[in-house]
Protein backbone atom coordinates (compact mmCIF):
# COMPACT_ATOMS: atom_id res chain seq x y z
CA UNK A 1 0.00 0.00 0.00
CA UNK A 2 1.17 3.20 -1.22
CA UNK A 3 1.32 5.79 1.46
CA UNK A 4 0.13 9.55 0.35
CA UNK A 5 2.68 11.90 0.87
CA UNK A 6 2.01 15.63 3.01
CA UNK A 7 1.62 17.37 -0.62
CA UNK A 8 -0.82 15.21 -2.04
CA UNK A 9 -2.97 14.55 1.66
CA UNK A 10 -2.87 19.02 2.58
CA UNK A 11 -4.11 19.25 -1.53
CA UNK A 12 -6.96 16.87 -1.00
CA UNK A 13 -8.21 18.22 2.68
CA UNK A 14 -8.00 21.86 0.76
CA UNK A 15 -10.17 20.33 -1.93
CA UNK A 16 -12.18 18.44 0.75
CA UNK A 17 -12.97 21.78 2.33
CA UNK A 18 -13.25 24.29 -0.74
CA UNK A 19 -15.91 21.79 -1.49
CA UNK A 20 -17.88 21.85 2.64
CA UNK A 21 -17.76 25.76 1.75
CA UNK A 22 -19.45 25.56 -0.89
CA UNK A 23 -22.33 23.61 0.58
CA UNK A 24 -22.08 26.09 3.43
CA UNK A 25 -22.92 29.12 1.23
CA UNK A 26 -25.50 27.16 -0.89
CA UNK A 27 -27.70 25.77 2.45
CA UNK A 28 -30.25 27.88 4.73
CA UNK A 29 -28.69 27.94 7.66
CA UNK A 30 -30.59 26.89 11.16
CA UNK A 31 -29.35 24.28 13.68
CA UNK A 32 -30.06 21.75 12.28
CA UNK A 33 -28.49 22.44 8.89
CA UNK A 34 -25.03 23.32 11.27
CA UNK A 35 -25.01 19.72 12.19
CA UNK A 36 -25.86 18.19 9.11
CA UNK A 37 -22.77 20.34 7.72
CA UNK A 38 -20.11 19.95 10.69
CA UNK A 39 -21.35 16.15 10.81
CA UNK A 40 -20.15 15.74 7.09
CA UNK A 41 -17.14 17.87 7.63
CA UNK A 42 -15.54 15.64 10.77
CA UNK A 43 -16.67 12.30 9.08
CA UNK A 44 -14.99 13.85 5.82
CA UNK A 45 -11.74 14.72 7.52
CA UNK A 46 -11.50 12.91 10.16
CA UNK A 47 -10.97 9.58 8.32
CA UNK A 48 -7.38 11.42 6.86
CA UNK A 49 -6.80 12.60 9.84
CA UNK A 50 -6.77 8.55 11.48
CA UNK A 51 -4.52 7.63 8.97
CA UNK A 52 -1.75 9.74 8.93
CA UNK A 53 -1.74 10.50 12.89
CA UNK A 54 1.24 8.46 13.36
CA UNK A 55 3.27 8.95 10.32
CA UNK A 56 2.53 12.26 9.33
CA UNK A 57 2.46 14.22 12.63
CA UNK A 58 2.98 17.90 10.86
CA UNK A 59 -0.04 17.15 8.47
CA UNK A 60 -2.35 15.38 10.86
CA UNK A 61 -1.88 18.89 13.24
CA UNK A 62 -2.34 20.81 9.95
CA UNK A 63 -5.54 18.71 8.96
CA UNK A 64 -6.57 19.72 12.63
CA UNK A 65 -6.00 23.14 12.13
CA UNK A 66 -8.50 23.39 8.77
CA UNK A 67 -11.20 21.19 10.92
CA UNK A 68 -10.96 23.74 13.36
CA UNK A 69 -11.06 26.69 11.30
CA UNK A 70 -13.83 25.56 9.26
CA UNK A 71 -16.02 24.80 11.62
CA UNK A 72 -15.54 28.30 13.91
CA UNK A 73 -16.86 29.53 10.41
CA UNK A 74 -19.30 27.42 9.76
CA UNK A 75 -21.35 27.91 13.48
CA UNK A 76 -20.12 32.05 12.80
CA UNK A 77 -22.14 32.19 9.74
CA UNK A 78 -24.92 30.10 11.08
CA UNK A 79 -25.21 32.75 14.05
CA UNK A 80 -25.40 35.61 11.80
CA UNK A 81 -28.55 34.02 10.05
CA UNK A 82 -29.96 32.56 12.77
CA UNK A 83 -32.10 35.90 12.81
CA UNK A 84 -33.75 34.73 9.83
CA UNK A 85 -37.03 33.48 11.53
CA UNK A 86 -39.72 32.08 9.16
CA UNK A 87 -43.19 34.13 7.94
CA UNK A 88 -46.32 32.27 9.40
CA UNK A 89 -49.32 33.06 7.44
CA UNK A 90 -52.35 32.67 9.77
CA UNK A 91 -54.50 29.23 7.71
CA UNK A 92 -57.93 30.42 7.21
CA UNK A 93 -60.55 28.95 9.68
CA UNK A 94 -62.12 26.21 7.28
CA UNK A 95 -58.25 25.28 6.55
CA UNK A 96 -57.24 21.69 7.38
CA UNK A 97 -53.78 22.35 7.58
CA UNK A 98 -54.47 25.05 10.67
CA UNK A 99 -55.07 22.04 13.24
CA UNK A 100 -53.36 19.64 11.45
CA UNK A 101 -49.71 20.96 10.48
CA UNK A 102 -49.18 17.26 8.71
CA UNK A 103 -50.94 18.57 6.16
CA UNK A 104 -49.03 21.46 5.45
CA UNK A 105 -45.97 19.24 5.64
CA UNK A 106 -47.10 16.53 3.18
CA UNK A 107 -47.66 19.46 0.77
CA UNK A 108 -44.39 20.71 1.24
CA UNK A 109 -42.56 17.55 0.40
CA UNK A 110 -44.33 17.10 -3.22
CA UNK A 111 -41.67 18.95 -4.46
CA UNK A 112 -38.36 16.86 -3.15
CA UNK A 113 -40.11 13.18 -3.58
CA UNK A 114 -39.19 11.57 -7.08
CA UNK A 115 -42.42 9.82 -7.48
CA UNK A 116 -45.80 12.18 -7.24
CA UNK A 117 -48.21 9.48 -6.99
CA UNK A 118 -50.06 9.49 -3.05
CA UNK A 119 -52.43 6.53 -1.33
CA UNK A 120 -55.03 8.01 0.65
CA UNK A 121 -56.75 5.44 3.18
CA UNK A 122 -59.07 6.51 4.81
CA UNK A 123 -59.74 9.15 2.50
CA UNK A 124 -63.87 9.87 4.16
CA UNK A 125 -65.21 12.69 1.87
CA UNK A 126 -61.93 13.63 0.41
CA UNK A 127 -60.69 16.50 2.05
CA UNK A 128 -57.52 15.32 2.50
CA UNK A 129 -57.36 14.07 -0.77
CA UNK A 130 -58.12 17.70 -2.48
CA UNK A 131 -55.37 19.30 -0.90
CA UNK A 132 -52.60 16.51 -2.21
CA UNK A 133 -54.27 16.92 -5.48
CA UNK A 134 -53.68 20.65 -5.58
CA UNK A 135 -50.11 20.16 -4.50
CA UNK A 136 -49.69 18.04 -7.54
CA UNK A 137 -49.72 14.76 -5.98
CA UNK A 138 -51.83 12.28 -8.32
CA UNK A 139 -54.16 10.45 -5.36
CA UNK A 140 -55.71 6.89 -4.99
CA UNK A 141 -58.02 7.21 -2.22
CA UNK A 142 -60.02 4.82 -0.56
CA UNK A 143 -63.28 4.73 1.88
CA UNK A 144 -65.38 2.36 2.48
CA UNK A 145 -68.57 3.55 3.86
CA UNK A 146 -70.82 3.64 1.09
CA UNK A 147 -72.41 7.17 1.96
CA UNK A 148 -69.51 8.82 2.07
CA UNK A 149 -68.06 7.39 -0.81
CA UNK A 150 -70.97 8.72 -2.56
CA UNK A 151 -68.81 12.33 -1.92
CA UNK A 152 -65.59 11.64 -2.14
CA UNK A 153 -65.81 10.19 -5.71
CA UNK A 154 -67.39 13.65 -6.84
CA UNK A 155 -64.04 15.10 -6.84
CA UNK A 156 -63.43 13.17 -10.14
CA UNK A 157 -65.95 15.87 -11.25
CA UNK A 158 -63.56 18.58 -10.70
CA UNK A 159 -62.01 18.57 -14.48
CA UNK A 160 -58.53 19.82 -12.78
CA UNK A 161 -58.04 16.71 -10.94
CA UNK A 162 -60.12 14.19 -13.22
CA UNK A 163 -57.21 12.58 -14.34
CA UNK A 164 -55.25 12.43 -11.36
CA UNK A 165 -57.77 11.36 -8.61
CA UNK A 166 -58.83 7.72 -8.39
CA UNK A 167 -61.42 6.63 -6.02
CA UNK A 168 -61.81 2.42 -4.57
CA UNK A 169 -64.82 1.90 -2.61
CA UNK A 170 -62.68 -0.48 -0.65
CA UNK A 171 -61.32 -0.90 2.98
CA UNK A 172 -57.61 -2.01 3.49
CA UNK A 173 -55.92 -4.34 5.30
CA UNK A 174 -53.25 -7.21 5.30
CA UNK A 175 -55.54 -9.19 3.59
CA UNK A 176 -58.23 -9.93 1.35
CA UNK A 177 -61.68 -10.58 2.93
CA UNK A 178 -64.27 -9.25 4.29
CA UNK A 179 -64.65 -7.69 7.86
CA UNK A 180 -67.79 -5.33 9.46
CA UNK A 181 -67.29 -1.73 9.50
CA UNK A 182 -67.99 -0.23 12.85
CA UNK A 183 -70.39 3.65 11.69
CA UNK A 184 -69.65 5.99 14.33
CA UNK A 185 -72.71 7.98 15.67
CA UNK A 186 -73.22 11.18 17.65
CA UNK A 187 -74.64 11.30 20.92
CA UNK A 188 -74.51 15.41 21.92
CA UNK A 189 -76.51 16.39 19.14
CA UNK A 190 -73.73 18.74 18.45
CA UNK A 191 -73.46 19.01 14.05
CA UNK A 192 -69.74 17.46 13.55
CA UNK A 193 -69.16 14.71 11.62
CA UNK A 194 -69.10 11.66 13.02
CA UNK A 195 -67.88 9.41 9.71
CA UNK A 196 -64.29 10.54 10.59
CA UNK A 197 -64.28 8.02 13.15
CA UNK A 198 -65.98 4.79 11.43
CA UNK A 199 -63.63 1.57 12.13
CA UNK A 200 -62.72 -1.45 11.52
CA UNK A 201 -61.93 -2.12 15.08
CA UNK A 202 -64.35 -1.75 17.61
CA UNK A 203 -62.13 0.41 19.96
CA UNK A 204 -63.27 2.84 23.24
CA UNK A 205 -64.95 5.74 22.00
CA UNK A 206 -65.60 9.30 23.49
CA UNK A 207 -68.18 10.03 25.46
CA UNK A 208 -70.77 11.83 22.84
CA UNK A 209 -69.11 9.70 20.11
CA UNK A 210 -70.52 5.53 20.07
CA UNK A 211 -70.52 2.63 17.79
CA UNK A 212 -74.06 2.47 16.61
CA UNK A 213 -74.15 -0.18 14.28
CA UNK A 214 -71.75 -2.08 11.70
CA UNK A 215 -71.93 -2.88 8.03
CA UNK A 216 -69.83 -5.45 5.90
CA UNK A 217 -67.21 -4.35 3.72
CA UNK A 218 -64.76 -5.08 1.56
CA UNK A 219 -60.92 -5.26 2.70
CA UNK A 220 -58.07 -5.67 -0.09
CA UNK A 221 -54.29 -5.51 0.86
CA UNK A 222 -51.88 -3.36 -0.86
CA UNK A 223 -50.29 -6.02 -2.24
CA UNK A 224 -53.11 -7.58 -3.87
CA UNK A 225 -54.62 -4.25 -5.73
CA UNK A 226 -50.68 -3.90 -6.67
CA UNK A 227 -50.39 -7.30 -8.20
CA UNK A 228 -54.44 -6.67 -9.95
CA UNK A 229 -52.91 -3.57 -11.50
CA UNK A 230 -54.98 -1.17 -9.33
CA UNK A 231 -52.64 0.42 -7.80
CA UNK A 232 -48.94 1.39 -8.90
CA UNK A 233 -46.32 -0.48 -6.67
CA UNK A 234 -44.26 2.15 -5.40
CA UNK A 235 -45.06 5.96 -4.70
CA UNK A 236 -43.82 8.94 -3.32
CA UNK A 237 -46.68 9.24 -0.44
CA UNK A 238 -48.60 6.47 1.31
CA UNK A 239 -51.17 7.92 3.95
CA UNK A 240 -53.38 5.93 6.25
CA UNK A 241 -56.08 7.23 8.88
CA UNK A 242 -57.88 3.92 9.13
CA UNK A 243 -59.16 4.73 13.09
CA UNK A 244 -56.93 1.92 15.02
CA UNK A 245 -56.13 -0.58 12.10
CA UNK A 246 -53.27 1.53 10.57
CA UNK A 247 -50.82 -1.52 11.84
CA UNK A 248 -52.67 -3.84 9.64
CA UNK A 249 -52.47 -2.02 6.43
CA UNK A 250 -48.68 -1.88 6.66
CA UNK A 251 -48.33 -5.48 7.06
CA UNK A 252 -49.98 -5.56 4.22
CA UNK A 253 -47.81 -3.60 2.04
CA UNK A 254 -45.78 -6.54 0.56
CA UNK A 255 -42.40 -4.85 -1.50
CA UNK A 256 -44.35 -1.76 -2.27
CA UNK A 257 -41.85 1.70 -1.90
CA UNK A 258 -42.85 4.83 -0.54
CA UNK A 259 -40.79 7.18 -0.01
CA UNK A 260 -42.83 8.78 2.81
CA UNK A 261 -45.48 6.88 4.80
CA UNK A 262 -48.01 8.71 7.21
CA UNK A 263 -49.83 6.66 9.93
CA UNK A 264 -51.66 7.55 12.83
CA UNK A 265 -51.04 6.46 16.52
CA UNK A 266 -52.85 7.52 19.94
CA UNK A 267 -51.78 7.21 23.64
CA UNK A 268 -52.74 4.56 26.33
CA UNK A 269 -54.63 7.28 27.76
CA UNK A 270 -56.37 8.58 24.88
CA UNK A 271 -60.40 7.46 24.88
CA UNK A 272 -59.64 5.55 21.57
CA UNK A 273 -56.41 3.88 23.03
CA UNK A 274 -57.31 2.61 25.69
CA UNK A 275 -57.54 -1.09 24.12
CA UNK A 276 -54.20 -1.29 22.55
CA UNK A 277 -54.97 -0.01 19.25
CA UNK A 278 -52.87 2.58 17.22
CA UNK A 279 -49.61 1.90 19.36
CA UNK A 280 -47.13 3.79 17.79
CA UNK A 281 -44.01 1.27 19.14
CA UNK A 282 -45.59 -1.17 17.67
CA UNK A 283 -45.83 0.96 14.11
CA UNK A 284 -42.25 2.40 14.52
CA UNK A 285 -41.15 -1.42 14.85
CA UNK A 286 -43.12 -2.63 11.74
CA UNK A 287 -41.52 0.22 9.30
CA UNK A 288 -37.87 -0.34 10.54
CA UNK A 289 -38.17 -3.80 9.61
CA UNK A 290 -39.18 -2.74 6.12
CA UNK A 291 -35.95 -0.11 5.81
CA UNK A 292 -37.57 3.51 7.05
CA UNK A 293 -34.70 4.46 9.68
CA UNK A 294 -36.40 7.77 10.51
CA UNK A 295 -39.62 9.41 11.72
CA UNK A 296 -41.05 12.79 12.77
CA UNK A 297 -44.38 12.40 15.55
CA UNK A 298 -46.50 15.23 15.00
CA UNK A 299 -48.87 14.73 17.88
CA UNK A 300 -51.92 17.10 19.68
CA UNK A 301 -53.24 17.15 23.53
CA UNK A 302 -57.01 18.53 22.83
CA UNK A 303 -57.34 19.55 26.46
CA UNK A 304 -54.41 22.05 26.17
CA UNK A 305 -54.41 22.94 22.22
CA UNK A 306 -50.81 21.21 21.91
CA UNK A 307 -49.71 20.36 18.76
CA UNK A 308 -46.04 19.99 18.59
CA UNK A 309 -43.12 17.33 17.75
CA UNK A 310 -40.23 14.79 18.48
CA UNK A 311 -38.53 12.63 16.40
CA UNK A 312 -37.13 8.99 16.68
CA UNK A 313 -38.76 8.24 19.50
CA UNK A 314 -41.43 4.97 20.31
CA UNK A 315 -42.85 6.37 23.12
CA UNK A 316 -45.55 8.94 23.03
CA UNK A 317 -47.16 12.16 25.23
CA UNK A 318 -49.86 11.20 27.89
CA UNK A 319 -53.06 11.76 26.38
CA UNK A 320 -52.28 12.99 23.16
CA UNK A 321 -52.83 11.43 19.61
CA UNK A 322 -51.17 12.32 15.77
CA UNK A 323 -49.64 10.91 12.86
CA UNK A 324 -46.28 9.52 12.90
CA UNK A 325 -44.16 10.15 9.26
CA UNK A 326 -41.42 7.58 8.27
CA UNK A 327 -38.86 8.08 5.98
CA UNK A 328 -37.17 5.60 4.05
CA UNK A 329 -34.15 8.39 3.22
CA UNK A 330 -32.06 10.47 5.83
CA UNK A 331 -32.11 13.59 3.08
CA UNK A 332 -36.04 13.56 3.24
CA UNK A 333 -36.13 13.13 6.81
CA UNK A 334 -33.63 16.37 7.23
CA UNK A 335 -35.95 18.60 4.66
CA UNK A 336 -39.09 17.12 7.16
CA UNK A 337 -37.29 18.39 10.22
CA UNK A 338 -36.41 21.68 9.03
CA UNK A 339 -40.05 22.53 8.44
CA UNK A 340 -40.91 21.33 11.83
CA UNK A 341 -38.59 23.67 13.07
CA UNK A 342 -39.57 26.79 11.91
CA UNK A 343 -43.22 25.78 12.23
CA UNK A 344 -43.88 23.77 15.15
CA UNK A 345 -42.71 24.12 18.96
CA UNK A 346 -40.77 20.90 19.46
CA UNK A 347 -40.94 18.43 22.67
CA UNK A 348 -37.55 18.25 24.48
CA UNK A 349 -36.61 14.94 26.21
CA UNK A 350 -34.06 15.26 28.94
Amino acid sequence: MVEMTDEKLLKRVASTVEELESILGSIVINDTAILDALAQLLNTLHQQQLKTEESHRSSADQIGGEIRSLTTALVDSGLKLKGRDPILVAADVDDQSGQNPELGLLEYLYSFLPNSKAIDIGANVGNFAQRLLAAGYEVYAFEPYPPVFEQLEKIKDDKNFSDKFHPFQLAIGSTDTSMDLQVAANNSGAKWDTTLFNSLVKHPMLTDCTFKESIPVKVRSLESLVKEGKIPDSGGLLKIDSEGFDLDIVKGLGKSKFSVVMAEFWDADHPFGRSGHGNLNELVTELKSRGYGWHIVIYHCDQTATVSYYCNRRNTVRGSWGNAIFFNEYELFAKALRWCEDVLAPTLYR
